[in-house]
């Protein structure tokens, strides 16, 4: 994992868990840039560009096929199935191999047909029938049909394949190959986020009989799919290479390969950027005013749809008190923390979400920010503090666990500082991965320095992080005491409070009523904004930059296979 940008799949941990695009903090993801992270469709303006022009005409005429567009990422796949993939910039990348039955628009507002030939049909609530267009051919020659449709998401919901997108299609009851060109969806009941997650790579389609025949391993590590680039080799730690498809049933892409480099360090990325060795990478905050100065490279400033904060594990003392929680609000200055660890890369968040999702949705973010998110206040806190009953301190030292990225521990020292002032020991950890996960998975941490990306819909945040996993169907697994912050309130206290929120969270992804829906995050928010479970600090914005060589071609957050779709097809000026 990259210090700053890259994010992972908390899938193990979260048991039914997964973003409707992908993945942290991942479970945090971030934008989908091409670069690194996915994010979900939906509406309001999420870019913010840097420099750079648009392509011209006389510019277009002098299109140049062929070329190899050159990319970065931070980390290397551990396999390229979709129906298995847990990685954030994997599920971006998977795009050019795969198609969906659906695209959202480059700006995020409208879900337009793509495998599918035209919008779902509906026929009663829980019954759509999407019609496919004929002749899309997989890369190798066999034609896409209803077949393999129904077989890819069925597929992924049997649970005997283990697949970590089950979550994501549970709402799912089976899929019909009504016709050969026609799927029949059936769900469980209605849902709010149909096309959005049928426009995601978790929904991603593969053929039946390769799939099949090869299984799930050797399927990761040569796939084929029906996108504008077939597999061509992928170098372990080093690179994965993808070749044209010239039979591309859009167009022909212009761009003749996709190469994509492994390169672990951004500042790394950085330079290979500006020395002309790739076509786009993640520009790191300390050489954002660099990359301005470089008259080669694009920039463009793309929301994460994420945040960031503080768990505490109210399963346990202190923290199963409600008042040492809230105490936690007024101990730290969040803006300084957010200045301090992300400078100009970040908003705060309010509501358990990022801004975009307050403004694109009209929630009274402002309202909670007077109400729940107050000024620091030592002395506050310390009353707080002693109305709890530590008054006189801790006879313990507080856990704080954290990743071992710059942007977590500075989180975590300014935690550890704040709690030193007013006389409470504690104790910063620095934890693999997979520490990470089983500790969050077990509780045994009192906070947990965290993030997550749940998209442009509340959905994303509320469900995941929000509702009671023991409610669900298989409830959670064994040792599994928690569900990020929810988990360990409900496990903690059995309240008609916890139980009306965890109703209204599952009722607001059955309706398709956006008002009514509204309604109902407003009421869970403000539950569990009173309850203090965990402080959202900010949420982030990546800077990806690429080379000005690259026409036709522009990151946004919303943008699936931005290379070469609907709206654009990127190929190289020379």
């Amino acid at each position: 994992m990259t210090d700053e940008h890259t994010k992972f799949d908390r899938r193990r941990f979260l048991a039914t868990s997964g973003l409707l695009g992908g993945s942290m903090l991942a479970g945090c993801a971030g934008g989908n840039n091409d670069g690194q992270g996915t994010t979900t469709g939906g509406g309001g303006t999420t870019t913010e560009s840097m420099g750079g022009g648009e392509t011209t005409e006389e510019q277009q005429q002098n299109v140049q096929g062929g070329g190899t567009f050159i990319g970065t990422t931070a980390e290397d796949a551990t396999t390229l199935d979709p129906r298995m993939n847990e990685l954030a910039w994997v599920n971006s990348f998977l795009h050019y191999i795969f198609d969906t039955l659906y695209l959202p628009s480059p700006d995020g507002k409208k879900f337009v047909p793509h495998l599918a030939s035209e919008q779902p049909k509906q026929q009663d609530e829980t019954t759509f029938v999407i019609p496919l267009k004929e002749g899309v051919k997989f890369h190798n020659g066999d034609e896409l049909t209803a077949e393999d449709v129904a077989y890819s998401i069925n597929w992924t919901l049997d649970p005997e394949n283990k697949s970590p997108n089950r979550a994501n299609l549970n709402f799912v009851d089976s899929v019909e190959a009504s016709g050969k060109y026609e799927a029949t969806f059936n769900l469980k009941y209605p849902f709010a986020l149909f096309q959005l997650v049928l426009s995601g790579m978790n929904a991603g389609i593969v053929p039946k009989s390769v799939a099949e025949k090869q299984g799930p391993k050797k399927f990761g590590q040569k796939p084929v799919g029906t996108g504008p680039f077939a597999f061509e080799k992928h170098v372990s730690s080093s690179h994965i290479d993808l070749t044209r498809n010239a039979d591309y049933f859009l167009k022909k892409p212009n761009l003749g390969k996709i190469k994509k480099r492994v390169i672990p360090k951004p500042q790394v990325q950085f330079v290979e950027l500006a020395s002309g060795g790739v076509h786009q990478a993640t520009v790191p905050k300390n050489l954002i005013g660099k990359a301005k100065s470089e008259s080669s490279i694009n920039m463009k400033r793309i929301s994460q749809f994420d945040y960031n904060g503080l768990i505490f594990n109210s399963m346990r003392k202190p923290f199963d008190d409600v008042k040492v929680r809230e105490a936690m609000q007024y101990l730290v200055d969040y803006d300084k923390m957010l200045k301090s660890t992300k400078g100009q890369l970040g908003k705060r968040a309010y509501g358990f979400m990022p801004t975009e999702v307050n403004k694109s949705w009209e929630f009274p973010w402002q309202e909670w920010k007077e109400k729940y998110y107050p000024a620091k206040d030592h002395q506050k806190a310390k009353q707080l503090l002693k109305e709890a009953g530590y008054g006189g301190g801790m006879d313990k030292t507080l856990k704080i666990s954290s990743l071992a990225s710059s942007k977590f521990k500075n989180m975590a020292i300014i935690l550890q500082n704040e709690l030193k002032k007013v006389g409470i020991k504690s104790e910063v950890r620095e934890v693999t991965i997979g520490q990470w996960l089983n500790e969050l998975d077990s509780g045994e941490f009192d906070v947990n320095i965290y993030g997550w990306s749940g998209g442009q819909d509340p959905d994303g945040f509320y469900y995941y992080l929000f509702r009671d996993m023991r409610n669900d169907e298989g409830g959670l697994s064994d040792g599994v005491v928690g569900n990020a912050s929810a988990g360990y309130l409900y496990k903690s206290q059995d309240s008609d409070q916890l139980k009306q929120v965890d109703k209204k969270i599952r009722d607001a992804r059955r309706t398709t009523d956006r008002a009514e829906r509204k309604k109902l995050y407003i009421d869970a928010a403000e539950t569990w904004q009173s309850l203090y479970p965990h402080i959202p600090v900010f949420s982030e914005q990546a800077v990806t930059g690429w080379s000005k060589d690259v026409k036709d071609y522009e990151p946004s957050a919303f943008a699936q296979q931005p290379l070469c779709n609907e709206w654009s097809n990127a190929y190289l000026q020379k």
